[in-house]
């Protein structure tokens, strides 16, 4: 695919089911909370009637995400993508729903380069996109110069929400949600590299 805008100044990525495959069985979640699936995980929590139901409901989280994060290995291009755009100079950073400790232990499994992370306890959780408002005040960028490249409907949710390019992560094989018509659609992590290396705005 070709991008038909000019290119980002900073490249902000999801990390589970963009940049590295965790694993992570949602469905199985799901069902050891008896959370209903129309809702947001952190959301159904954040839901529950009393604090012991909610530290015990985000134990089983904790537990899933940090296995998830043992077992983690890149999406094909992902790990070549990332560190071409950061030895460019290029800003990049990370917002995900994870907690810190599991997101920092998957970068440091897989060795990706000591750049900028806003996790669950930094900021409102996507859709909410004070994360990655927090990132490009960071770098003192506009949000219109910065993308958010994700796998999920909250990700393209909260990069319209931040004013920034969204770009939807769907490889080939994988079946494009409706929010593709929304967003930029991102088959092949060498296409990002070509976009993001070209003139910026």
């Amino acid at each position: 695919m070709v991008f038909e805008t000019p290119g980002p100044r900073a490249v902000i990525f999801d990390l589970d089911g963009t940049l590295v495959d965790s694993r992570l069985d949602f469905p199985a979640m799901r069902a050891e909370l008896q959370a209903p699936v129309d809702v947001g995980l952190l959301e159904y929590i954040e839901g529950l009637p009393t604090a012991g139901a909610r530290r015990s409901a985000m134990a089983v989280v904790h537990r899933h995400e940090m296995a998830g994060a043992a077992a983690a290995t890149w999406m094909p291009g992902a790990e070549e993508a990332l560190h071409t755009l950061h030895r460019a100079g290029l800003r990049t950073g990370i917002v995900t729903r994870n907690s810190r400790e599991a997101a920092r232990l998957t970068m440091e499994r897989l060795g990706m380069p000591a750049i900028p992370l806003k996790a669950r306890e930094d900021a409102a959780p996507k859709p909410d996109p004070e994360a990655l408002l927090s990132l490009a005040a960071a770098w003192a960028l506009r949000p219109a110069h910065c993308a958010y490249v994700g796998d999920f409907r909250f990700d393209i949710e909260a990069a319209v929400r931040a004013g920034m390019t969204p770009v939807l992560y769907a490889p080939a094989g994988r079946a494009a949600p409706a929010e593709a018509a929304r967003s930029h659609l991102l088959t092949d992590f060498r296409h990002l590299v070509a976009w993001a290396m070209g003139p910026a705005p």
